[in-house]
């Protein structure tokens, strides 16, 4: 409320949010780069770690903010996205309305290297081989439909091809992943899957919205459920207060929003066109005790807290916003959801980066450290020696150049038993990397895909998906044997390092294997209740069953094998340079050391100028040592972030 006791409604609030993440991430980029530079000049990280913190710089300066909008036909899902994104235009950018509503799946971004188009996947491509994810990076095969941004009034007719639809028989709309139990000739969908690319300042900032329409849809494109949906920044599910949660809304609900992890922190439920609820008779204290009797029931037919439910109503919201009316917005309710989603989204996107951006970073910062301790501690050493040859004899001279050399030989033993450790750990590797190589998971992928397109019998196919389980489960468990190996080789390697040659060997996380098992189990689960039922054995067709199949277990499954493939690779990793590391820097330290004798053996002028070259570089690593406590400070100061829900 406001100073004059009027009620102040948020304008801009996706704008500020935006540019609030933006500026945040620039600058958490910023030190990152600044780490980088200071870490190459001072030899403290190596060209791996260097090109970690470039792709993380790079993947923080091309981040995108996903909002997903999932309804059912008829909600007001387009006029809601229309309200809360583009009302600035003065038009109804998505087509809304009987008659008028989006059929296909599409994304709402601004790709500044392409021009303003939408592309358009036909509806027949769910006969390809080629999964969504795989069509959506390959150009080819898609209409791209121009778009000229300046003409406000011609833009809605263009956006009318996502109604677009097409007449097929009741066999090839069930080849094509549609229900089989249709009439003769029915009315599908033309296009799969639509890609807008529209040059509007919110999708410039970073923002992407995801619109997908229906059961049907999402039953179709299990990629949606399992990958694109999850991983969106937030989820807006939509009901309608005149009608409450029906029975295709809470399918909809239990089958591809529930079950998403996290779900707690990233859904919220918009109950919309509480405008029907306002008959012009009724006092508006009646129709406040009707919207609340509406948010309850909601959140009880849905299991979530009211608190995750937004009443409110997209026409009036986006009529308001269009007129500049400030009473009619407020009626609507719109600004509510709009606030929860811009701050929510916001706020959660941080903890997510500041999450993987700590990870990374402490690994690093331990090694840099390490290394200049190793610094620190042989600067130290050698000025102590050498204080006492000060006035002493040639004898000492010799006796700690004799120790030096001693020190070269047991480094030189170090470099040894270095490269015993690499080659068992190049050995496990290969092993590791044959077992979970996401290519032959692709190939076990396939060739389950062709046996159940050539299963004659129905009573087949539970076999089928058995065998294809017990292969890729096989290999899981087979590469977790060898990183245990690897475990027990690290542990060994640490002791050996540390008692017999004074390293500093960093102690890392355990890698964590059983998550890679727990998502197989989730898989399994929902094949065992949506590919052997005898509901979608008598639905579905074998070429519809072995697509989906292929489209939603087989890449699921073949993504688990590309993380793990690539988080044991950088786990091994970052054990073995550190180590490299030392042994460099520890080879450095003799030969500096034995260099230094030979300079001092017949010269006290040049104990006097080496005594001064060592107090100069302890001074040199001590300020290193400083700064580097001083970039970890400051990254610590951005990633410090409180956790609360996006409600």
């Amino acid at each position: 409320m406001s100073a004059t006791g009027t009620w102040v409604v948020p304008q801009r609030a996706f704008e500020q949010s935006l540019n609030e993440l933006r500026d945040w991430r620039q600058a958490l980029a910023n030190e990152l780069t600044a780490f980088r530079r200071w870490a190459i000049v001072s030899r403290l990280i190596d060209e791996h770690t260097t090109a970690r913190l470039a792709h993380i710089e790079r993947r923080l300066a091309v981040e995108r903010l996903t909002v997903a909008f999932i309804a059912e036909f008829s909600r007001g899902k387009s006029e809601l996205i229309n309200a809360l994104f583009f009302s600035d235009m003065g038009i109804r950018l998505l087509p809304s309305g009987a008659g008028r509503t989006t059929l296909c799946p599409a994304e709402i971004l601004w790709d500044a290297a392409r021009p303003p188009s939408i592309r358009l996947l036909p509806i027949e491509s769910r006969a390809q081989p080629e999964a969504l994810r795989e069509l959506l990076a390959n150009p080819d095969g898609w209409r791209e439909i121009a778009l000229d941004p300046a003409n406000h009034e011609g833009l809605p007719n263009a956006f009318h091809v996502l109604s677009e639809t097409i007449v097929v028989s009741n066999e090839e709309a069930a080849n094509l992943g549609f229900a089989a139990d249709l009439p003769e000739r029915v009315e599908i969908p033309r296009w799969r899957y639509a890609i807008i690319n529209f040059p509007h300042p919110l999708l410039a900032s970073g923002l992407t919205v995801l619109d997908t329409p229906g059961h049907a849809a999402l039953a179709a494109e299990p990629e949606l459920t399992l990958r694109r949906i999850p991983d969106a920044a937030a989820v807006v599910f939509m009901v309608a207060a005149d009608t409450g949660v029906t029975a295709a809304d809470d399918a909809l609900w239990k089958e591809h929003i529930a079950t998403i992890a996290g779900v707690q922190e990233t859904c919220l439920v918009a109950l919309n066109k509480i405008d029907m609820l306002r008959d012009g008779s009724k006092p508006e204290s009646k129709v406040l005790e009707a919207i609340d009797a509406q948010v309850r029931a909601t959140a009880d037919a849905l299991g979530v807290m009211p608190t995750r439910v937004f009443a409110l109503s997209a026409l009036q919201g986006l009529n308001a916003k269009t007129k500049n009316d400030r009473d009619g917005l407020i009626r609507s309710r719109l600004y509510r959801l709009e606030q929860a989603l811009a701050k929510g989204m916001v706020h959660q996107r941080r903890v997510d980066h500041a999450a993987m951006v700590s990870a990374e970073a402490r690994a690093i910062f331990n090694e840099a450290r390490a290394l200049i301790e190793s610094r620190l501690g042989f600067a130290r050493e050698q000025y102590h020696e050498l204080t006492l040859l000060q006035g002493k004899n040639q004898k000492l001279v010799e006796t700690l150049a004799r120790k030096a050399t001693t020190e070269r030989a047991r480094i030189e033993k170090a470099r040894v038993e270095m490269v015993g450790f690499r080659g068992v750990s190049n050995r496990l590797a290969d092993e590791v990397g044959k077992l979970l190589d996401p290519n032959t998971a692709r190939e076990i992928g396939l060739q389950t895909r062709n046996a159940l397109l050539n299963t004659k019998f129905s009573g087949g196919i539970g076999g089928t998906l058995d065998g294809y389980f017990a292969q890729v489960r096989g290999r899981l468990e087979g590469g977790i044997k060898v990183i245990a190996e690897v475990q027990a080789m690290m542990g060994e390697a640490r002791r050996k390092f540390s008692s017999d040659y004074g390293m500093l060997v960093e102690v890392g996380p355990v890698f964590a294997t059983e998550r890679f098992l727990l998502e197989l189990d989730r898989l399994q689960e929902y094949c065992e209740r949506d590919f052997k039922s005898a509901t979608s054995l008598l639905t579905r067709g074998r070429a519809t069953l072995g697509e989906l199949f292929f489209d939603t277990v087989a890449i699921k499954v073949i993504y688990i094998f590309e993380i793990a493939d690539r988080e044991v690779r950088a786990w091994m990793g970052s054990f073995i340079r550190p180590l490299d590391a030392q042994l460099t820097a520890f080879q450095e330290q003799t030969n500096a050391r034995i260099e230094g004798m030979g300079r001092i053996q017949n010269a006290e002028t040049d104990l006097v100028v080496r005594l001064g070259e060592l107090q100069a570089l302890m001074k040199d690593v001590e300020g290193q040592r400083a700064q580097c406590d001083a970039h970890q400070e400051k990254l610590r100061q951005l990633l410090t972030i409180e956790h609360h829900s996006l409600a």
